[in-house]
């Protein structure tokens, strides 16, 4: 089925959200700065493009000021969540020097370095909740592994109790509807009632944390309080941090692992490959990473009239830095695993963003992923599709999740 660029509603098209590859393939040749026809939406496809929007944060500000939601007919229209500037955007939303003085306080405890050191608790993570999964044998795997994994490894690295995981999975499914572009009216509005618990909850879990002895502060929780004493950073920016860690840093590597579990059951191939040469794991993640990544873009805000690539771009309008499209093969390329090229590895891609914005979680993600993969492979001999229940996923412009994987698995 071919696209009308002068649709509406072509974001919110069936066909469209269950796989959007087609479509982001024809605004790469068509349109590389599409605009949503009737509205101050801009869509960046070229990877040039988005290499440059990045490096004007004056031009194009990570502030989300409005978010897409259903108009009820079909049509994607915004929905003012905020103002520019306003205090409580952080990280992934925030813009220099802001966004570097958050990315600073968290750097030396997110490196790869950093991050390596939690293998052993994310090892034990995996093995409990897979456990279950091969004693089953026959289940949905998102409800039973790849959606709790990255919940209780968020509530590990903050320094939560693994009795609010349910909580986690809880708040990150209801904020999520936010993002998700499908939602009408009212969802958007329990989806703010949702974000709202979410910060009262956020709140409760830090003065519980402030409260505590120095000798009793843990995870990136302990980390806040320590700067918060040494008034490095305020009670309300450490809030506002960590309704992303418990949204963004579990659903995106929900998402990855997901998709990885379904991407080895449908290829027996490359499943037999990666179970006898586990040192290959983390290749194939990152292809999975560049052509079926999780978060499909992110939202830039025009605080005044500008220009990118040729197209006027009017102050107020939204900018969708689409990193998914930006990760398809050229006009005219064949699309070849990059790690199967000439055996160079995989190549760079959007998936983690580019740029000052680069996610700073992108290796928990990355090593939760590994690990997961590793033991799942090497805990079983086959992994297969339940015949009788397709895969489905969450409607979502925003990210691509899997709501069910029906799975049959044989234990090694």
């Amino acid at each position: 089925m071919g696209f009308d660029l002068r649709d509406p509603g072509l974001l919110l098209r069936p066909d469209v959200l269950d796989d959007p590859r087609p479509l982001y393939d024809t605004l790469r040749r068509e349109a590389p700065v599409w605009q949503i026809p009737g509205q101050g939406t801009f869509l960046v496809s070229s990877p040039a493009l988005i290499r440059e929007a990045v490096g004007r944060p004056d031009d194009f500000s990570s502030n989300i000021v409005s978010l897409l939601h259903d108009d009820g007919n079909g049509c994607p229209v915004p929905f003012r969540i905020s103002t520019y500037r306003d205090p409580i955007h952080v990280l992934s939303t925030a813009d220099p020097p802001l966004h570097t003085r958050h990315r600073k306080l968290l750097q030396s405890h997110l490196s790869p370095a950093a991050v390596a050191n939690l293998e052993p608790a994310i090892s034990a993570i995996v093995d409990s909740y897979l456990s279950p999964v091969l004693a089953a044998g026959r289940l949905d795997i998102v409800a039973a592994f790849s959606d709790p994994v990255p919940a209780r490894t968020v509530c590990e690295l903050l320094g939560l109790p693994a009795e609010d995981v349910p909580r986690v999975l809880a708040f990150t499914l209801g904020t999520g509807a936010l993002l998700d572009g499908v939602t009408d009216l009212d969802g958007m509005g329990r989806a703010v009632t949702s974000a709202m618990e979410l910060t009262v909850f956020v709140k409760g879990r830090l003065d519980e944390a402030l409260a505590r002895p120095p000798s009793e502060r843990i995870g990136i929780l302990g980390v806040f309080v320590d700067q918060i004493h040494a008034g490095e950073v305020t009670e309300d920016e450490v809030c506002s941090m960590l309704t992303v860690f418990v949204t963004a840093g579990s659903e995106t590597t929900a998402s990855l692992i997901a998709t990885a579990i379904e991407t080895v059951a449908r290829d027996r191939d490359l499943q037999d490959r990666l179970r006898r040469d586990p040192a290959a794991i983390p290749s194939a993640i990152e292809d999975i990473l560049r052509s079926n990544g999780p978060f499909q873009f992110h939202y830039r805000y025009a605080p005044a009239d500008t220009t990118l690539g040729g197209t006027d771009i009017p102050a107020h309008s939204r900018v969708l830095l689409m990193w998914a499209a930006a990760n398809r093969p050229a006009p005219g390329a064949s699309e070849i695993p990059a790690a199967e090229v000439g055996g160079r590895g995989p190549a760079p891609h959007f998936a983690f963003g580019r740029g000052l914005h680069f996610c700073i979680g992108a290796p928990v993600a990355r090593l939760e992923s590994r690990v997961a993969l590793e033991q799942l492979l090497a805990r079983t001999s086959s992994i297969e599709l339940d015949p009788a229940h397709p895969p489905t996923r969450r409607p979502s412009i925003f990210i691509r999740r899997h709501a069910t994987l029906p799975v049959v698995v044989e234990p090694s």
